[in-house]
């Protein structure tokens, strides 16, 4: 058993600290949009002042020319978001960054066609609840599909 204190919300927490997984379950697809799409599969609820770590496991295929991009969509309310990213892009690259708040969607623009984007953070929220969701699209419009596969993948834990 895991009691922690959180400062923000002036009290003590308990967290099984055993991760919950989520699975996509059948392929997604967006074609001939740059519109942001929800992932609703990979979908976490995130309460007032809660606290989430959290490791996204992307798998996807897209094409040179609609290529990738995605947003973890948060509520409104934050005090702390921090991302890295890693994986492969769809030409076979390294990705590796980190990310500090939440902003526009992110591009992940080669020539090839299978990715694997892996998303690991911590999100501390505000005073609103609200969810945190996977959202992507193509990068340009383009009638091939860009597609999140099944098998995608999140894990995740209160603290």
């Amino acid at each position: 058993m895991a009691f922690n204190q959180n400062a923000s919300a002036g009290q003590v927490l308990f967290s099984a600290q055993e991760p919950i997984t989520k699975v996509v379950l059948a392929n997604q697809s967006v074609t001939s949009s740059t519109t942001l799409v929800d992932v609703s599969d990979l979908t976490i609820r995130i309460g007032k002042y809660e606290r989430i770590n959290f490791k996204y496991n992307i798998f996807y295929t897209t094409d040179t020319t609609p290529d990738f991009k995605y947003l973890i969509d948060t509520p409104a309310s934050l005090t702390a978001y921090r991302v890295a990213q890693n994986g492969c892009d769809h030409a076979g690259g390294a990705l590796a960054s980190i990310i500090t708040a939440e902003g526009s969607a992110i591009a992940i623009v080669a020539s090839g066609t299978d990715g694997c984007l892996q998303l690991t953070g911590t999100i501390e929220n505000g005073a609103t609840a609200g969810d945190i969701k996977f959202s992507f699209a193509q990068n340009t419009s383009d009638s091939t599909a860009t597609t999140v596969r099944e098998g995608s993948s999140v894990q995740y834990y209160r603290f």
